[in-house]
């Protein structure tokens, strides 16, 4: 993944790449838990039964 973001920005400092590789595995993670959220959601409408 380093590897990408240094040619996407070529002149951006190491801290900078490290923040961004950061940030970007933190918002994976948040849109995979949304993901989850919304299809037990989803889920719960078409399956009958107590979930909790």
């Amino acid at each position: 993944m380093a590897a990408l973001a240094t040619r996407i920005f070529a002149k951006a400092s190491v801290e900078t790449i490290a923040d961004f590789e950061t940030f970007l595995s933190v918002s994976l993670f948040c849109f995979g838990g949304l993901l989850v959220s919304v299809s037990i959601i989803v889920a719960d409408k078409y399956m009958p039964g107590e979930w909790f």
